[in-house]
């Protein structure tokens, strides 16, 4: 296996700690609320929906973009640092015009710009835990903070006048952070010109585990889009939106603080699978209707819904390819989970509750049925002479 070049005192574990807060805490603000800043500026409902699967398609195209720029031509922290600041200014730009639509336009762009990092900055802290032994999920339950603080703090804005308006500014703020973060020597592998077609052999080995890893992810797409606006709808207050996020995300941080060492010990395709069986009860939960505090606790399974599923894919990348090829496998990953996770899940959903007439919660849990299915059957296979 080659090795990854150590990085330097500037690119150690406190400045892959800065890169992950300033991303997950534009996240935190991004995921929940940038529907509800879209519907604020005057667009319609189906043109918030639509919006926001583009946005996951730029997003996926982004995400593989910047991961093969990184591994073929350019430094990633070049590369992540351009993006955040293009970012920051796309969404300032979008306060100062009126028109729906080229808001709309230009929060698609935002969101690309602002995701298409990922690969390169959680490549960045798996290379840390690599070369140093630090735990990544001690890093990233600091990304998971930063993220239950946008969700809490834009949750208590809404109560505002117009608070919704100040969801470009904050966000813009943190990506100016997000640039400074990671200026400065690069992290890059040592042999930065590869062939992209090993990239995706090495992806295609890991295929088995990260398959049903993006489907269970793609159950998440109604929580992700359209979540806060449901929550609202159904009787939330919206000062209590942030809170009912925020539960999500500290306990996402209990597991990446906490429980990450040991669930990384546990074989990916049985954390998988448990992880599967919690959304399938966090779905069917949530379609109930059930009252605050039921959804509230709804939001602790995310600790496995989310963050166990995602050690698990982390773990599988860092472990069985090859550290000179995980821009890509994080971008490929990525990629999928967007593009064919996200946007298209996203996309679908409307059509989807015309067709079949059934709660959407129901379709979530239909999904993560379906990736329980995949390893059961993968299992199968593997045990067939």
């Amino acid at each position: 296996m080659s090795e990854v070049a150590r990085p330097s005192g500037d690119h150690g574990r406190l400045r892959a700690v800065a890169a992950l807060s300033a991303h997950y805490g534009v996240s935190g603000i991004l995921t929940p609320y940038l529907p509800v800043w879209l519907a604020a500026s005057g667009l319609a409902a189906d043109a918030v929906g639509w919006t926001m699967a583009a946005g996951f398609a730029l997003r996926a195209v982004c995400i593989l973009g910047f991961g093969m720029v990184a591994t073929l031509l350019l430094p990633a922290g070049g590369v992540a640092a351009g993006a955040a600041l293009a970012a920051a200014l796309v969404l300032v730009a979008a306060t100062l015009i009126a028109d729906p639509g080229t808001i709309g336009l230009l929060s698609v762009l935002a969101v690309g710009l602002v995701y298409g990092s990922i690969p390169l900055i959680e490549s960045f802290a798996n290379t840390v835990t690599l070369r140093s032994g630090h735990g990544y999920g001690r890093m990233r339950a600091w990304g998971s903070f930063a993220f239950m603080i946008g969700n809490v703090g834009m949750g208590a804005l809404l109560i505002l006048p117009h608070g919704a308006a100040l969801l470009p500014y904050i966000a813009a703020g943190l990506l100016l952070c997000l640039c400074l973060s990671v200026l400065g020597p690069s992290w890059q592998p040592p042999t930065p010109r590869l062939d992209p077609r090993a990239a995706a052999a090495a992806l295609a080995v890991a295929a088995p585990l990260l398959a049903p890893a993006l489907l269970l992810q793609a159950s998440h797409a109604f929580y992700y889009s359209f979540g806060t606006i449901w929550w609202i709808d159904h009787g939330v207050a919206k000062g209590s939106t942030g809170i009912v996020w925020g539960a999500a995300v500290a306990a996402e941080i209990v597991v990446y603080r906490y429980a990450a060492r040991r669930l990384e010990k546990i074989p990916p395709a049985t954390l998988l699978a448990a992880c599967c069986l919690v959304a399938i009860g966090r779905w069917l939960l949530l379609a109930t209707d059930p009252p605050l505090p039921l959804i509230i606790l709804s939001q602790f399974g995310h600790a496995m819904t989310f963050g166990g599923a995602y050690l698990a894919a982390q773990t599988v990348i860092r472990t069985r390819i090859r550290p000179e090829l995980h821009y890509m496998a994080q971008a490929g990953y990525a990629f999928l989970t967007t593009f064919v996770g996200l946007a298209g899940t996203t996309a679908l959903i409307p059509w989807a509750l015309r067709v079949t007439g059934a709660d959407p919660w129901l379709l979530m849990a239909a999904i993560a049925t379906a990736a329980l299915a995949w390893l059961g059957l993968a299992r199968i296979a593997r045990a067939a002479p």
